[in-house]
C-alpha cells in the first residue's frame, strides 16, 4: 500500500507549517518498513525544507481545472453530474497515476472534496468557530459559515481522522454526528526545526534581532484571537508596581498588527515591546532561549504547538486557561479575559517560581510523548486494517 501525504501551505503559515512537517516525519516514520510513502508540496519553498528534513518531495500540480472542479464540487448538482458521468479531476488523477491508495492531507483541507475514488485520511486542528465564533476571523464574511460546511462536508467520509486532543476529538463527534471510531486524537509535538542542525544559535538570533536576554515572547501571528492586547494591558498594571518588563512579539500581519501597535503607541509601550514581524523557523529556538518565559493568552485551543516548544527549550509558560487540559500542571494558567490575572502570572515568572514551572514542563512534554507513542501505534492498527481492506478491490 502507498499513503501520498499533501503539503498545502508554506513557512509563513506560522505554527500551521510547523504542525504539518511534525505530521510528515511522523507519517515518515510509521511507514518505513510497513508501507509506501511519498510527499507532495505545493511550493517549491516548502519541498526544499521536506528535504532539509530528510523527506524525498515532489511538486504538487494543481491547475486551474482542479481549481474549478473543487469549487464545483461544492454544490449537490455537480457532484450528481460528476458522479453519472464518472468525472475525476486532474488532481486526482495524479495520484492515481503515483499508485497512491490513500491520500493523507495534513492539515485542515478542502481537496478530499475532490477525491471521487480515492480514500482519504484527513486532519483537525480546532472547531474554535464554534467556541468563539465572536473573532472576525471565524465571523465576517461568512467565514462561520464556510467552516461548517467544511466540517460537516469533509469529516465524514475519511477513512481516518486525527484530531489533536481526545477533547477536540469528542467535540467532534457531538457536532457533527462522527463516528468516534473515525477519529484518532494524536497530541502534537514541537516544531521539527527546533532540534535540527538548521536551528541558528542564541548570540546570532538575538544580534540579528537587536535583543537583549530576559524579554517575555509571544510567537503568534497576528489575529485577534491571539490576544495581544492583553499583555499590553499587564505591561501597564505591571508598570504600576515599577515593573517594566520587555515582551517580544513574532508573527506576520493577519489583519490586527495596526490595532496592535496602535494600542502600544497611545499608551507609551514602545520602549518595552518589540514587533519582529514573521521570523524564519531557524531563529526560532534563539528566540525562546533568549527569553525569561513564554506567553500565550490566546482563546484558540484547546492545544497549541508553544507551550510544548517553552517545554522543549526549558522556559516558563504563561498560558490561556481555555487550553488548561494540554497544559496540566506546566503552566500558571490564567483567564484571557482578565489582565490583572496576566500581569501576576507574569510577575510570578519572573520569580522564585520559574525552575519549578520549567521543571514541571519537562515532565508535562514527557507525558505527551507517551500519549503521542500509544496514538502511533493505533495509528498503525489502523493503516494495517484499511491495507487488508484495499486488497478487497483493483
Amino acid at each position: 500500500m502507498k499513503i501520498v501525504a499533501i503539503l498545502e501551505d508554506d513557512v509563513e503559515v506560522g505554527g500551521g507549517f510547523s504542525q504539518s512537517l511534525n505530521a510528515l516525519l511522523q507519517m515518515k516514520r510509521i511507514c518505513e518498513g510497513r508501507f509506501g510513502f511519498e510527499a507532495l508540496a505545493r511550493s517549491a519553498a516548502a519541498a526544499s525544507r521536506l528535504r532539509g528534513l530528510g523527506i524525498e518531495a515532489a511538486p504538487l500540480e494543481f491547475t486551474r481545472r482542479d481549481a474549478l472542479f473543487l469549487r464545483l464540487s461544492g454544490y449537490a448538482w455537480a457532484r450528481r453530474r460528476m458522479r453519472g458521468l464518472g468525472l475525476t479531476s486532474g488532481f486526482e488523477r495524479r495520484l492515481l497515476a503515483r499508485g497512491c491508495d490513500l491520500a493523507y492531507f495534513v492539515r485542515q483541507s478542502e481537496l478530499p472534496g475532490m477525491l471521487q475514488r480515492l480514500n482519504f485520511v484527513t486532519t483537525l486542528f480546532d472547531l474554535c468557530h464554534r467556541d468563539t465564533p465572536e473573532f472576525p476571523e471565524v465571523r465576517e464574511f461568512g467565514e462561520f459559515q464556510a467552516r461548517e460546511r467544511h466540517f460537516g462536508m469533509q469529516l465524514a467520509g475519511a477513512v481516518l481522522v486525527l484530531a489533536d486532543s481526545a477533547a477536540l476529538a469528542a467535540a467532534a463527534t457531538r457536532r457533527y454526528g462522527l463516528d468516534a471510531e473515525r477519529l484518532l486524537a494524536m497530541p502534537f509535538a514541537p516544531a521539527a526545526f527546533l532540534a535540527t542542525p538548521a536551528a541558528i544559535d542564541k548570540a546570532a538570533v538575538l544580534r540579528r534581532h537587536g535583543l537583549a536576554e530576559g524579554y517575555f515572547y509571544y510567537p503568534a501571528h497576528f489575529w485577534s484571537h491571539k490576544n495581544h492586547v492583553r499583555i499590553l494591558e499587564a505591561l501597564l498594571l505591571l508598570r504600576q508596581r515599577g515593573l517594566q518588563p520587555g515582551v517580544v512579539f513574532s508573527g506576520g500581519d493577519k489583519g490586527n498588527l495596526g490595532h496592535v501597535r496602535g494600542f502600544a503607541e497611545r499608551h507609551d509601550l514602545g520602549a518595552q515591546v518589540r514587533f519582529l514581524g514573521f521570523v524564519a523557523p531557524e531563529d526560532l529556538r534563539g528566540l525562546y532561549e533568549g527569553c525569561t518565559a513564554v506567553l500565550m493568552p490566546t482563546y484558540f485551543g484547546p492545544t497549541n504547538l508553544p507551550p510544548l516548544e517553552a517545554w522543549l527549550l526549558g522556559k516558563p509558560l504563561v498560558y490561556s486557561a481555555r487550553c488548561a487540559e494540554q497544559a496540566g500542571d506546566a503552566a500558571l494558567c490564567v483567564d484571557p479575559d482578565d489582565a490583572e490575572q496576566l500581569a501576576n502570572a507574569m510577575q510570578e515568572a519572573m520569580g522564585s517560581a520559574a525552575a519549578g514551572l520549567a521543571e514541571r514542563g519537562r515532565r508535562r512534554l514527557q507525558a505527551i510523548a507517551r500519549e503521542r507513542e500509544a496514538a502511533e501505534a493505533e495509528l498503525v492498527r489502523r493503516l494495517q486494517q484499511f491495507e487488508a481492506r484495499r486488497r478487497c478491490w483493483a
